[in-house]
């Protein structure tokens, strides 16, 4: 996969890197709070085999990643690992740490 630039391409990337099978059984919000110049508030509600992308901030979401543009970027590209992000104090994760845990074999 070529390197995604910036949180459309990775938004836009979605489609081609969801996997309708790792999500069957899942019901989920995923909200994404990204900060900086190029950050935005997204969600991505993972629905038994499909997805659906939320502009902003929704309610009780399931799970909550806080992160920096630089930082998200690098997730997806895989330049870092969640858990080291983690460790870093670079990605913050409220809610339901199982949930968080499947958006790796959601999206590849």
């Amino acid at each position: 996969m070529a390197k995604l630039n910036s949180i459309d391409e990775v938004i836009t990337s979605m489609e081609a890197r969801f996997q309708p099978e790792q999500s069957k059984g899942i019901v989920s919000r995923y909200q994404w709070k990204i900060k900086g110049d190029k950050g935005r508030d997204f969600c991505v509600f993972v629905n038994d085999g499909k997805y659906e992308i939320i502009s902003g901030v929704v309610e009780k979401p399931n799970v909550t990643f806080e992160t920096d543009d630089e930082t998200y970027l690098r997730l997806v590209n895989n330049e870092i690992k969640g858990m080291t992000a983690i460790l870093t104090r670079k990605l913050l994760v409220k809610g339901n740490i199982y949930l968080a845990s499947k958006m790796d074999n959601i999206f590849k």
